[in-house]
C-alpha cells in the first residue's frame, strides 16, 4: 500500500468546492464503550459497543468573499442546516476503492471563525457531526 502526502484533497460542503480553502481534515467514528462485565473469575471487564458519535472537522482558512468559507459556512452554522459533506484524498482522481469519498449528512454545531494572529495565516475549524442514522460513510463509488 503506497504512503501519501496530504496534497490534493478534495472537500465540498453543501455542493460548493472548499478544498483550496482547507488546511486540514479529521475524522472520528467512535463507538460508545458499554460495561457488560459479571462476575468473572479472572476479573476481566466485559465490553459491547453501543451508539456511535461520528465528527469531520476541517480547518479551514479564513476568507470572507462570495463562494468562500465564511459565507459558505456561516449560513450554514447559524441556520441549524443539514447539509452533504464530501472529503476524499485525491480530487484529481475519481472517486474509487484507493480514494474513497467520505460523505454523510452533517450538522455544523461548532463554528469558530475568526482566529486570528498577527503575522498568521488565519484558520479555524468547523466541526460537522452526522446528522441522520446513516452517518459518514466511505464509499468506493461516485454519488449516482
Amino acid at each position: 500500500m503506497a504512503k501519501g502526502t496530504a496534497l490534493k484533497d478534495s472537500v465540498d460542503v453543501d455542493g460548493v468546492d472548499l478544498s483550496n480553502m482547507a488546511r486540514a481534515v479529521v475524522f472520528s467514528s467512535e463507538h460508545e464503550r458499554i460495561d457488560v462485565s459479571g462476575f468473572s473469575a479472572s476479573g476481566a471487564n466485559e465490553f459491547v459497543a453501543g451508539q456511535t458519535d461520528q465528527t469531520l472537522t476541517i480547518t479551514f482558512y479564513g476568507a470572507y468573499g462570495a463562494g468562500e468559507t465564511h459565507a459558505t459556512l456561516y449560513p450554514i452554522h447559524q441556520g441549524r442546516e443539514v447539509v452533504m459533506v464530501k472529503w476524499r484524498a485525491d480530487q484529481t482522481a475519481p472517486v474509487s476503492a484507493t480514494n474513497p469519498e467520505l460523505r454523510g449528512n452533517g450538522l455544523l454545531l461548532t463554528y469558530g471563525s475568526p482566529n486570528r494572529t498577527r503575522g498568521e495565516a488565519e484558520t479555524f475549524e468547523a466541526q460537522f457531526v452526522a446528522a441522520d442514522e446513516d452517518g459518514f460513510q466511505f464509499y468506493a463509488a461516485a454519488l449516482p
